[in-house]
């Protein structure tokens, strides 16, 4: 699967990426947070709510963990849909940016 994505904005935790997975396009919000779905209401914008588009919440406990579940995720979603990663630590958020096709060199984080 081809994957790409383009930086959209940066928030306290983590990052917003435009990605096309394939032909399917849609929005993925990272970040280094608890496996809690509930923690999305603090960097998810509530505008992302009145599309109609669905919201997928995957957590990622370790770097060997991004392939896999990115798989699974992207399996399930639909054009436009978004999903927030909930990553535990910088190696595993790094690691799911990669899977996103994230090119640091190409936008470094600040």
């Amino acid at each position: 699967m081809r994957v790409t994505s383009h930086v959209v904005s940066r928030f306290d935790t983590g990052i917003v990426l435009d990605v096309t997975a394939d032909d399917l396009p849609l929005r993925a919000y990272v970040a280094i947070s608890d496996p809690d779905p509930e923690a999305v209401t603090a960097f998810v914008p509530p505008e992302q709510f009145e599309n109609g588009a669905n919201l997928h919440v995957a957590a990622i406990s370790a770097a060997h963990e991004a392939a896999a579940t990115l798989e699974d995720v992207l399996f399930n979603m639909e054009a436009d849909d978004a999903v927030a990663f909930l990553c535990a630590d910088p190696e595993s958020w790094m690691a799911t940016l990669q899977q996103l096709g994230y090119d640091p060199d190409a936008s470094p984080l600040e």
